[in-house]
């Protein structure tokens, strides 16, 4: 199961990570969420941190300010890990 840790504010990369395990998750690897946009048809206009340390969000559905013409997992980048502030993507598994 997929979902998107949100905070009142953005995290570093380490916080990011800490977040998802105090929400007794882990961060979510480029592969899972790759699975979740294809599979599940994920949809989420927020970037967010990635095991990798790259930053991505999953578009299914096309709109202006997200990924006007495609669906895909956009690529942020690989930005710096203890300075940028992003959201971050978790990964908890079914009970």
């Amino acid at each position: 199961r997929f979902y998107y840790l949100i905070h009142p504010t953005k995290l570093t990369y380490d916080e990011a990570v800490q977040a998802c395990l105090k929400d007794g998750a882990q961060i979510a690897k480029v592969g899972q969420i790759f699975a979740a946009w294809k599979l599940l048809g994920y949809d989420r206009c927020d970037a967010g941190w990635l095991a990798d340390g790259s930053v991505r969000y999953p578009i299914s559905r096309p709109r202006k300010r997200c990924s006007p013409n495609e669906a895909a997992v956009r690529f942020v980048g690989f930005p710096d890990k203890k300075h940028k502030l992003y959201g971050v993507y978790c990964f908890r598994a079914y009970n």
